[in-house]
């Protein structure tokens, strides 16, 4: 019999904000992907999980604001969305809106 357990996370402001930008930054990674997805597509190609990390890893030496998050955190992000598109196709899968959260703090 599997058992699980529930755990309450509690941040603190500066690990709020941190967690915050992890998930825009993300957020914005699955976007720009599945768009890049899309176009190819549209253009009769395909497009997966290793091109993209291939070029996240040269995107994060060419925009800063990426290295913000950690490489396992966007490398999941792309997998997850490589799994959503193999499961759902590519233009079922929907873009991520931010969505507000609210978290307790101490």
């Amino acid at each position: 019999m599997l058992s699980g357990r529930r755990y309450r996370l509690e941040l603190d402001a500066a690990q709020a904000e941190l967690c915050e930008t992890f998930g825009d930054v993300c957020r914005s990674v699955w976007n720009t992907a599945l768009e890049q997805r899309r176009e190819y597509r549209r253009r009769g190609a395909w497009m997966n999980y290793v091109p993209q990390a291939a070029e996240l890893a040269d995107a994060k030496r060419e925009f800063p604001w990426l290295a913000a998050a950690p490489s396992h955190v966007l490398q999941q992000t792309l997998r997850d969305l490589d799994r959503a598109c193999r499961e759902h196709g590519t233009f079922k899968v929907p873009a991520v809106t931010p969505v507000v959260a609210s978290v307790r703090t101490c």
